[in-house]
């Protein structure tokens, strides 16, 4: 069990820590039905990785989508996890060509993982996340991204044991993301002042703390979020960063958070979450100017 969780991280840390930019998925075959693989498998054998590194063309599009500047096509057949192919891009001329590695090159180097015609990855023992659909969720970051369909696959040394389905979906409501991605200005040029808006949505009694009498700007950060079905923010934590930590109004954002309904809710994968609201530091404008 420790073993598959360690894969799983090591291959969610390969995408997500890694890259700081979304990255591309690599494809995968099941029953019939394409999927997006939300990994880098390969990435599993250190070996096997560092040697396809130096067969592939050094001349391959490398992109920040895709820092490997390769695609690996996978599908399962007869509950084995089997690499079909590894394509590549070559730029010329502002065009782009892709091209498959050569069997023989495949044969070579997954030559200890040949089963018959197949090369079945023996090496990969733990669990892949397949997404297809419209995308509900996404972050650009890795593949910290979610799909309307995702299936958890449970892989021992390459055989598939088990699979799991989701159906993923959003609940419209409020999220400081979608307000602070609305345009600082409005159509005619005028400041449309988010930070006033947000006393309108959050109130709050600033006149009960003095030591705020020359502030201009709280900065708060929600730093836990957990929301319900319908939409209500059932339990979350809050920290004043400036001007300086306050427990005191920590503790009544909290609840002028809690108080407003409804905030946006995505069920991914089994659980509710708050949509933009977990990790956001909020500036919080006092005066009126």
């Amino acid at each position: 069990m420790m073993k598959r969780i360690f894969f799983f991280l090591t291959l969610t840390l390969a995408s997500l820590t890694t890259y700081a930019t979304g990255q591309e998925s690599e494809i995968l075959y099941m029953d019939g039905v394409k999927w997006y693989l939300l990994a880098k498998p390969i990435y599993g054998d250190s070996v096997i990785s560092r040697e396809l590194k130096a067969a592939l063309p050094q001349e391959r599009g490398i992109v920040t989508s895709n820092w490997s500047g390769y695609t690996a096509h996978w599908s399962v057949q007869e509950e084995q996890l089997c690499l079909d192919s590894i394509t590549y891009e070559i730029y010329k001329d502002k065009e782009s060509l892709t091209k498959s590695l050569p069997s023989d090159v495949m044969r070579r180097l997954f030559k200890k993982y040949i089963k018959g015609k197949r090369i079945v990855a023996k090496w990969v023992d733990g669990d892949l996340r397949l997404g297809k659909g419209k995308v509900i969720y996404y972050q650009h970051s890795g593949f910290d991204r979610n799909y309307e369909n995702e299936r958890f696959v449970t892989v021992k040394q390459g055989k598939v044991c088990a699979t799991k389905d989701f159906q993923n979906y959003m609940v419209d409501g409020f999220s400081f993301e979608d307000f602070y991605s609305r345009p600082l200005f409005d159509k005619n040029g005028k400041n449309e002042k988010k930070g006033q808006d947000l006393r309108k949505i959050f109130p709050l009694h600033i006149e009960q703390y003095p030591e705020l009498a020359d502030v201009e700007r709280i900065v708060f950060q929600i730093k836990k979020a957990r929301v319900d079905a319908q939409g209500h923010l059932v339990e979350c934590e809050v920290k004043v960063h400036k001007p300086a930590d306050n427990p005191r109004l920590a503790l009544e954002m909290e609840e002028a958070l809690k108080a407003y309904h409804p905030w946006r809710v995505s069920f991914i994968n089994g659980e509710f979450r708050g949509y933009g609201i977990q990790g956001y530091v909020v500036p919080y404008l006092i005066n009126e100017e």
